[in-house]
This record gives C-alpha cells, sequence and structure tokens, in this order.
C-alpha cells in the first residue's frame, strides 16, 4: 500500500472515531440528565415515606412476621 491510502485510511478511521466519540458523550449527557432527574425523584419520595414509616413505628403495631398460634 502506498503512504498516501495509508494516510487515508487512517484519517478515515480517525474521522468515525471522532464521530463515535462525539456521539457517546452525547448519551453520556442524556444519562446523566435522567441520573440527577431520578435522583431527585428518589429523594423526594424518600422524604414523603419516612414520615409514614416513623408513624408506623410509634403506633406500636403488632409483629406480623409470627405464625399464628395454631401451627
Amino acid at each position: 500500500m502506498s503512504q498516501d491510502l495509508i494516510l487515508s485510511d487512517l484519517e478515515t478511521r480517525i474521522a468515525f472515531l471522532e464521530d463515535q466519540i462525539d456521539t457517546l458523550n452525547h448519551e453520556i449527557v442524556f444519562l446523566n440528565r435522567d441520573r440527577e432527574k431520578l435522583t431527585k425523584e428518589l429523594q423526594a419520595l424518600a422524604n414523603l415515606v419516612r414520615p409514614l414509616i416513623d408513624q408506623m413505628s410509634q403506633l406500636d403495631v403488632a409483629d406480623d412476621s409470627n405464625p399464628p398460634p395454631h401451627f
């Protein structure tokens, strides 16, 4: 192969790799946005559930994990 063909092939491969890198970078940005959104939603849900758990523990609810006496 001549030097010109080798150089042209390398330039083509580099251009393709640069395009792949740009595509992957955009996907990472979108995934990070989704992760941040889900983290905020999870935190909001946890803030709603924690008081309910505290209320349940203060009610002295009977332990239903034990089998009934006839077992």
